[in-house]
């Protein structure tokens, strides 16, 4: 019996390691690519002569609000 428990204890064990592993993958590869369209809009608010509005909301993340208003 002591056997069949380490080996579920194992199981369990490897789940939460690959979890733990793909929720920080899907976080990370969120922030970069929301860092990538900050930096873009930025940039094309700026080239079209406007004043950019930016406010992020979650610095983990960069789950962000634009707003790019005229001068």
């Amino acid at each position: 019996m002591s056997i069949f428990k380490k080996e579920n204890l194992k199981g369990i064990l490897w789940l939460f390691i690959i979890a733990f592993f793909g929720v920080s993958f899907l976080t990370h590869t969120d922030s970069y690519f929301n860092t990538k369209a900050i930096n873009l809009l930025i940039t094309g608010c700026y080239v079209n002569g406007g004043e950019a509005i930016l406010e992020i909301h979650n610095n983990l993340t960069s789950n962000y609000s634009f707003e790019c208003k005229p001068k």
